[in-house]
This record gives structure tokens, C-alpha cells and sequence, in this order.
């Protein structure tokens, strides 16, 4: 009988995805504000033995519409790795910061 073992890590990666999260951050939030959002969805992704793997802010744009009566939003992209059943806890806590204006996460 043959038994096959398997390491954690290899496992965790097998059955992890990948996304892209935009998030628009209200102009009147500050860079702390954002640079905390920002630290909160990394640690988030990495305590779930997630990866993130690029961080690109976009900086201010013009919005096609108003958002909760801002023009303008200052937009950044997080590519990460994580397992699928984490997708909705980091939808929460998304949604319960008062900083981002909207968010949207993309299984790629």
C-alpha cells in the first residue's frame, strides 16, 4: 500500500485562487487612512495563507457617476491568492470600512 504525503503549503496552493480587488477610496480620506486599508486586506490575505502578489495605486480619478455624492475617488488594485471560502469575510470587512467608497473583487 503506498501512502502519499502532501505538505500544507502545497495543498493550500492547489486549491487557492486568484483575484484582482479595486477599491475607490473617498477623496476626503487621508493616505494613513488608505495606507491602513491597504495594510488590513494584506494582512487579511496573509493570515489565510493567501499571497498578494502586486500592489498598484491608481490614484485619483474622475468617477462616471456619483458615489455618495463624490465626483472624484482614489483608486487601487491588489492582485492576491486565497482560498475561496475567505472571499466573503473579506467582502465584510470591505464593506464596513467607511473609507471605501465601492470595491469589487475579480476571480481571474
Amino acid at each position: 500500500m503506498a501512502t502519499c504525503f502532501f505538505s500544507r503549503r502545497v495543498l493550500v496552493t492547489e486549491l487557492t485562487n486568484n483575484y484582482e480587488l479595486v477599491t475607490i477610496y473617498s477623496p476626503d480620506a487621508s493616505q494613513d487612512a488608505t495606507d491602513d486599508s491597504i495594510k488590513i486586506i494584506t494582512e487579511f490575505v496573509s493570515s489565510n495563507d493567501g499571497v498578494v502578489s502586486e500592489h498598484d495605486e491608481w490614484g485619483m480619478k474622475a468617477l462616471a457617476f456619483p458615489i455618495k455624492k463624490f465626483t472624484e475617488g482614489n483608486y487601487s488594485l491588489i492582485k492576491f491568492s486565497i482560498l475561496s471560502d475567505k472571499i466573503n469575510e473579506l467582502n465584510r470587512i470591505l464593506q464596513m470600512n467607511e473609507s471605501i467608497l465601492r470595491h469589487l473583487i475579480i476571480k481571474v
